[in-house]
């Protein structure tokens, strides 16, 4: 982990500026801002106002990402994949002409407004954040849908700035990780969202486990909108 990445995540904690919020104050898609963090970008154009967000002095910052190999101003670009045949830069080239093309592939939408914090609550207020592509589980899924992650409540299974794929038509099992929607806390305000692992109905409240800090985390039914399983999760999309 280069000092770089060290710095943001120390800032993050200490700020209590998330991701998230660095994501949305910017316009800019929380994956962008987590590669940053992780050192899968090789540069930001936004260095500046992430520096300012997260109160480190912009010379810090600016020495600090070149350390790392991303001079900003120089634009620094990651270095590309070694191929491993030296003698060929393309072998088997007829093989590869004759390969057909890929089409695009679907993609579906990162829904929720990320509120943060250690509960990982969401805000199901009916925006999309982003489109991600579908992976092929969720190909013929209608209305598959995938949420960016945020807050520890659920590390170390999942991370910030991890992305979960979630299956709407499949009824939930013990055990299985679910994005759950509870009622707004009125009428006018939209459901919120959390991730947990499912225990499953006890009567009329629906049993949750999180794991940082471990606990158990019930909800009234009739406060319940839906249990969707999540049946895939990755940092690199």
């Amino acid at each position: 982990m280069s000092k770089l990445t060290e710095k943001l995540h120390e800032q993050s904690k200490a700020t209590g500026v998330t991701q998230a919020m660095i994501s949305r104050e910017l316009g800019i898609t929380q994956q962008a801002v987590n590669n940053l963090f992780n050192g899968r970008a090789a540069s930001s154009g936004y260095w500046r106002e992430i520096a300012k967000m997260l109160e480190i002095p912009e010379d810090e910052m600016r020495a600090l990402m070149i350390d790392a190999g991303r001079d900003p101003e120089k634009n620094t670009k990651l270095p590309p994949a070694q191929h491993d045949v030296d003698s060929d830069p393309m072998p088997n080239a007829k093989m590869i002409e004759n390969l057909p093309l890929t089409r695009p592939g679907k993609m579906i939408p990162v829904l929720g407004e990320v509120v943060g914090g250690d509960d990982g609550e969401y805000v199901f207020n009916g925006q999309v954040q982003d489109y991600v592509a579908c992976p092929p589980s969720l190909v013929n899924v209608p209305n598959a849908y995938s949420v960016y992650v945020d807050g520890e409540s659920m590390s170390p299974r999942y991370r910030p700035g991890e992305v979960v794929y979630v299956h709407p038509g499949r009824p939930p099992r013990r055990g299985d990780d679910v994005i759950v929607q509870i009622h707004g806390k009125d009428a006018s305000l939209p459901p919120r969202g959390f991730i947990k692992e499912y225990v499953g109905w006890a009567g009329e409240k629906l049993v949750l486990h999180q794991y940082n800090p471990a606990g158990r985390i019930e909800f009234e039914k009739r406060a319940v909108v839906s249990v969707h399983p999540i049946v895939l999760s990755g940092k690199y999309i």
